[in-house]
């Protein structure tokens, strides 16, 4: 077969990455990988991993890609599973992919700490994972090396291209679909590089982005704007996970039937640009990276945990955890950024005219469209809190009581004094959250309450206006 460039490569190989495959014995061909894979269920048609299987079976009928081989793989080098990571070798060890899966179980909470800091704990130990290849594969100038990931991968490849020691023997970094960095990491990079070292090594950099993908619109972006592509993502506008998912740059509608999506082994051809949904996210991006460190921190770990839960965990690979205080500035900030960003701002009401159009993306933001707030019932809301905080208070008050009239002779007693004590410490623990909450819930009922009011007086300035010029 023909010539297919590295960046190609470095896609089938994050696809590879989603196989979710980790008993490859070490310098195993791939095309043997896949020998081995087609007898499991998980890759036959139906099964979970069938598409990437797909891809990857078709991409390896290519000798570049069917020969190299599997090493260094990061579950059997110790490291933590949202490390996930290996490097594949051309036969003759002349060319070395060092390849990253994106977000594993547990990460999303690491991918909003990037968002308002220089680095993250999942970040390092990518960094860790790399310089171990290096010096364990015995890596030199003599050996192309280039390091690629998918979405978070995407996001570690190009923090290990801008951080590791070894950077120097780094010949390129295709980041698919990668989000960016906070701006205290880009300044950071910076100062250490000075501006003509920093535009150096981020030109080793390539982003390849779907038309419509929003990961890689968050944060602020280090790739430069000459070394970006796009590329065709059909998918349907109802399945919004799939414009992030990386088997749509290679599936082909053209050659579907029915609601069956069909794989390739090639990519997509280029789009000339970023999609409809793709500029919205920039956009909400840029208003979030553009609050102060401690607010966008708040706003990206409610967003984060949200994801994660949906993955069915409640906690970070780290032991990350949602406070009061980030539920606060996701409540008064990124709601009403979202909601106005997505109803004022061009690139929001472009959205809509997606979302809403039928057969096309040309039909107009219809013309009665308001964002509603029901500022009774949230003041209702308050004052079922404040009762049900009194009624606690209450209840703790008669438990102390009791403890009190435990007479002198009983207190020793299996512990019961320190129980009832115990019981009334829980109760006041609660009473204090449901406190933090009251006031939050009051807060929130303010900033709506007060948003009205100063639309009410635009509009009856207006409106003053209007006569006076009539």
């Amino acid at each position: 077969m023909g010539q297919i460039s590295e960046a190609e490569i470095s896609m089938v190989l994050d696809t590879y990455m989603y196989l979710n495959y980790q008993q490859a014995a070490e310098g195993d061909h791939i095309s043997h990988i896949l020998t081995e894979l087609e007898k499991l269920p998980d890759y036959q048609p139906g099964g979970r991993y069938y598409g990437e299987y797909t891809i990857i079976k078709q991409a390896a009928e290519n000798e570049q890609i069917g020969n190299l081989t599997i090493s260094c793989q990061s579950a059997a080098m110790g490291y933590d599973p949202g490390t996930a990571a290996c490097t594949f070798s051309a036969p003759d060890q002349s060319t070395v992919y060092v390849v990253y899966r994106g977000t594993g179980d547990g990460e999303w909470p690491d991918n909003g700490i990037g968002m308002s800091s220089t680095a993250t704990i999942q970040q390092n130990r990518a960094l860790a994972y790399f310089e171990e290849v290096v010096e364990r594969m015995g890596l030199t100038g003599n050996q192309h090396l280039v390091i690629t990931g998918h979405s978070k991968g995407g996001n570690k490849a190009q923090f290990v291209t801008m951080e590791s020691r070894y950077q120097d023997l780094v010949d390129a970094c295709y980041s698919v679909d990668g989000q960016g960095f906070s701006p205290e990491a880009v300044n950071r990079w910076k100062e250490k590089y000075g501006e003509e070292g920093y535009e150096e090594k981020t030109r080793k950099i390539k982003g390849i982005y779907g038309e419509n993908d929003y990961v890689s619109a968050l944060g602020l972006s280090i790739i430069p704007k000459g070394s970006i592509r796009y590329i065709r993502t059909p998918v349907e506008k109802s399945n919004f996970a799939g414009y992030h998912d990386i088997k749509y740059l290679f599936a082909d509608w053209e050659k579907t039937s029915g609601k069956e999506i069909v794989y390739t082994g090639r990519k997509n051809q280029d789009a000339p640009g970023r999609g409809i949904l793709g500029n919205y996210a920039a956009a909400l991006s840029a208003w979030v990276m553009s609050l102060p460190v401690q607010k966008r921190d708040g706003c990206a770990a409610v967003v984060m945990q949200a994801m994660e839960s949906m993955q069915g965990r409640k906690d970070g690979i780290n032991g990350e955890k949602l406070t009061m205080s980030d539920v606060s500035d996701f409540a008064f900030l990124g709601i009403p950024l979202i909601a106005g960003n997505l109803i004022l701002g061009q690139e929001g009401k472009e959205l809509i005219e997606a979302v809403v159009g039928k057969e096309s993306f040309v039909c107009q933001v219809p013309g009665n469209l308001y964002l509603c707030v029901d500022i009774p019932a949230l003041s209702n809301c308050a004052f079922k809190l404040e009762q049900e905080m009194g009624r606690i208070a209450e209840m703790k008050e008669q438990i102390l009581k009791a403890a009190q009239a435990v007479p002198v002779y009983m207190k020793g007693w299996i512990g019961l004094h320190r129980k009832i004590n115990l019981a009334a410490g829980v109760l006041g623990r609660l009473e204090k959250q449901l406190g933090q909450l009251l006031e939050i819930q009051r807060q929130i009922s303010h900033s709506y309450k007060k948003w009205e009011e100063d639309a009410m007086e635009i509009a009856a300035l207006s409106i003053d206006f209007c006569e006076k010029i009539q």
